[in-house]
């Protein structure tokens, strides 16, 4: 088979659920006789496991191997009734061949919902074009098997257009009677449900003509393009939450720009030129970067594994480019702290004596921006 089928069981207890279980597998097996494989799982940590896979599948999906392409949610969170969900994946696979379109649909087939990614150009006109037909093409094809363009995550401007197909004009003409009695200067959320923006109208790709950039790293997983390491971020946002290592420094901010996910947006529109004018020299992107600790937590954590510690270092490599900015003291004081300690290692009591000595102690770390609480080394004779 080329995909995974998780099916979850509540009742009272580990005996309940694993009884219904066998009694499902039972029926399939009399039912068909073609089960590939199957396991039952009762085991919490492994349940987990699982699980994480599962909401792992937007990021897995984003950039997926070998050719590592990106993957948009263009027609994402479409729904049917679960008991024709097979017929409706099947056409909807029939769909993406008919347009040359790979994609990975994943969840919640139990509740008819299905979430998909797939491999839309969305930077060429011809690209985008084919996208609009695409689709007109799938919300028919939703809307014939009595389902909803969206199952789980709201309409918004990437289904708004598309609504009228679903609804039909008289019920549309109603919710814009509704509105211009709730909204008759038509200053709320405008573009969206009512007279809404065309679905290929705000794409930001289309509009996305990113700076040529010269870099040192190589970004080789990232075609060694930085436009394209720019956009790597899918908003996933789990660089906001508590769990895990990324990001520190959000975690005591509770700034969006001190997120993993901020500072990709600000990278991005860094590079696009638009909003953030002043490319490499960039004050806004450098504040953002600057509490970043390097610590790689989010080329870890991240479902698709940005990697901040190295964009930030690429960033800094230009913001103190010789001509550009200064490097403030601390720099030399720690990134040579090698050279310094050999040398210090010389003179020890003289070192002792500036570090040491409660006066100078406090000047010396102010000079090279050391937290007062901090205490340097003390070096042997």
């Amino acid at each position: 088979g080329d995909a995974y089928l998780m099916v979850e069981f509540g009742g009272e207890d580990s005996e309940d659920t694993c009884a219904q279980a066998r009694r499902l597998i039972g029926k399939l097996k009399e039912a068909s006789g073609k089960i590939v494989d199957y396991q039952l799982v009762d085991d919490e940590e492994k349940a987990g496991s699982i699980w994480a896979v599962r909401k792992a599948g937007l990021g897995a999906t984003a950039f997926p191997p070998p050719e590592q392409q990106p993957h948009w949610p263009g027609w994402e969170d479409s729904a049917v009734p679960p008991d024709r969900v097979g017929n409706y994946v099947r056409d909807l696979k029939d769909l993406f061949q008919k347009y040359g379109y790979v994609g990975s649909l994943y969840g919640h087939f139990g509740q008819g919902c299905i979430h998909s990614r797939i491999n839309f150009d969305l930077q060429s006109k011809e690209g985008v074009e084919t996208y609009r037909s695409f689709a007109m093409e799938a919300a028919d094809l939703v809307v014939s098997y009595g389902g909803s363009l969206s199952g789980e995550h709201g309409d918004g401007q990437a289904r708004g257009e598309l609504l009228e197909r679903m609804y039909g004009p008289e019920l549309i003409e109603a919710f814009r009677e509704f509105k211009r009695i709730w909204d008759p200067q038509w200053k709320m959320n405008p573009g969206k449900v009512i007279d809404p923006y065309r679905l290929d109208e705000n794409l930001r790709l289309i509009h996305y003509e990113p700076h040529q950039v010269e870099t040192s790293f190589q970004f080789s997983d990232d075609k060694r393009s930085f436009a394209r390491v720019a956009f790597r971020c899918v908003g996933v946002g789990k660089c906001r939450s508590d769990s895990g290592t990324m990001c520190p420094s959000y975690m005591v901010t509770r700034e969006e720009k001190h997120t993993t996910r901020g500072r990709a947006r600000l990278l991005f529109e860094m590079m696009n030129g638009d909003v953030i004018t002043d490319g490499w020299q960039s004050e806004a992107v450098h504040e953002s970067l600057d509490l970043c600790l390097a610590c790689k937590g989010c080329k870890n954590d991240c479902p698709v594994n940005v990697d901040m510690a190295t964009y930030k270092a690429e960033f800094l490599s230009h913001y103190f480019a010789p001509g550009a900015h200064r490097r403030p003291l601390f720099h030399y004081a720690f990134g040579f702290i090698d050279r310094w300690s050999r040398l210090a290692s010389r003179m020890p009591a003289l070192t002792n004596f500036v570090t040491q000595t409660p006066l100078l102690r406090n000047v010396t770390r102010q000079a090279v921006s050391m937290p007062q609480q901090r205490k340097p080394p003390v070096y042997a004779p």
